[in-house]
This record gives structure tokens, C-alpha cells and sequence, in this order.
């Protein structure tokens, strides 16, 4: 899901000062953002005035004080069997320990490390890879980031990187980089609750394309909680929507 798709490295402007490339363990988080939540969110897909329901997501965060565990359940319409990807990470550091996904099309598990091992299950022709990826930096799991977005002291100007690692047989596997390129004041107007304050932060990342992906989050400034999506993959646009 995760999900202006360019490689292009944008200069940071002169009162913006540059920073270090967030990794686990870097004190750039805020804490008490981090809570216990079950979100239930809509995908679609098509034009802003005629979007179309690809399937539902139900996102779930436990932490207690050894361990974060992130799981998001894809519901699909167009598929018989749910697509579930879960990530450990510790509670301290938000450094990865563990991921695996299963759907209808593949099944992974990755046990993190500076030698990520597991395994990559290809069920359309029925090939198994194991894993020994050795990696040379600290990185945070690409299954974790887009929670990590809605934890990061936000503010107009906002720039940060953040190292990721992401496993793809058909693209790019190790450690890359996340770009949040934009943080703006905005407005989300919900059919059911009305509107509210948020942060629009847009991201680049080189995930889930050739072209790699841009995603913007509607994060509400009260709380934290995430209101709206908007991804763009390669020459797709689709949109993830809280249901209230």
C-alpha cells in the first residue's frame, strides 16, 4: 500500500537546514503519537468525480514495550483471499525485526538484521527464493514507514529522508531512501464528520513501480489519526479514504 513519481533529488531551500537521513534509533519521533489503533479505510481507484472501490483496508498498531506490530488486511473485491502483511519492529528504535506478507499471488517472511534472511514464495509458478540479503546501514521495514510519516514532528517545510529496506524479486531490493518532499497546512472534508485540520505530506519513494511512487497523507494535526491517501504508482492514481 503503501504506495510526481520521479527520481529527481529536489534542493532543499537555503532556511531550510539539511538533516541526517532518519534511520532507527535517531530521537526524530514523537512518542506519544504512537498508540494502539484499529483504522478501517476504503481504496479506490479511477477519476476524483467517479472513484471506484478497489477493496477495503483494515490497518491495526499494538505496542507494548518490547515491540510495535503493524498489521494491514487488504479485502479485495476482485479476490477470494485477503492480502496481510505484518511488521515487528522494536518499541525503542522502531528497528525492524520482522515482516511477512501472504496473498493469493505470493508468500514472504523477512527476519531483519545487517543480513536480512527468509524466504519469497512465487505461487503463480510455484518457485521459492531464500533470502540472505546483506545490508551495509541502518534502515527502517517498508511496511512500517507509512505509519512512521504520521509520527515525525511535523511542521510547513518539513523535510526529512528516511531510510527503508524493501524486498522485490522483480525491481529494486535493499536499503532506499523515502523523500518527504512537501508538509503543508490543508483541509479534509469528511461526508460524516465534517472538516478537519491536517497535515498534507507528500512522499517519493522507488516502491511498488519503475518510475517509483508518490503518496500524499492527510494526517490530522489534533490527533494524528489519517484521514485520506492519494498515491500515485507509475501512471495510476488511486485513493485511500477513513470510513467513519
Amino acid at each position: 500500500m503503501r504506495p510526481a513519481l520521479i527520481y529527481l533529488l529536489l534542493l532543499l531551500p537555503a532556511t531550510v537546514p539539511a538533516q541526517s537521513i532518519l534511520t532507527p534509533g535517531k530521537k526524530a519521533l514523537v512518542k506519544k503519537w504512537i498508540r494502539n489503533e484499529t483504522t478501517l479505510m476504503g481504496w479506490y481507484a479511477g477519476k476524483d468525480s467517479a472513484l471506484v472501490e478497489i477493496g477495503k483496508l483494515r490497518t491495526t498498531v499494538q505496542k507494548d514495550k518490547e515491540q510495535i506490530r503493524a498489521i494491514t488486511t487488504v479485502e479485495l473485491n476482485q479476490s477470494k483471499s485477503p492480502w496481510i502483511d505484518t511488521t515487528i519492529a522494536e518499541s525503542r528504535t522502531l528497528a525492524p525485526v520482522y515482516h511477512s506478507s501472504y496473498n493469493g499471488q505470493r508468500d514472504m517472511q523477512l527476519y531483519f538484521g545487517k543480513v536480512v534472511t527468509g524466504f519469497y514464495t512465487d505461487k503463480i509458478n510455484g518457485r521459492q527464493t531464500q533470502i540472505q540479503d546483506s545490508t551495509m546501514q541502518d534502515y527502517f521495514d517498508s511496511n512500517l514507514y507509512p505509519f512512521l510519516i504520521r509520527w515525525l514532528p511535523l511542521q510547513e517545510g518539513y523535510r526529512r529522508e528516511i531510510a527503508i529496506y524493501d524486498y522485490n524479486p522483480a525491481g529494486k531490493t535493499g536499503v532506499t531512501l523515502a523523500r518527504i518532499n512537501k508538509v503543508e497546512k490543508g483541509l479534509y472534508k469528511s461526508p460524516v464528520s465534517g472538516p478537519h485540520s491536517v497535515w498534507k505530506v507528500t512522499v517519493i519513494d522507488e516502491l511498488g513501480s519503475s518510475t517509483g511512487s508518490s503518496t500524499t497523507y492527510y494526517i490530522d494535526r489534533k490527533n494524528r489519526q489519517l484521514w485520506q491517501m492519494e498515491l500515485i504508482i507509475g501512471s495510476r492514481k488511486m485513493w485511500v479514504k477513513r470510513l467513519e
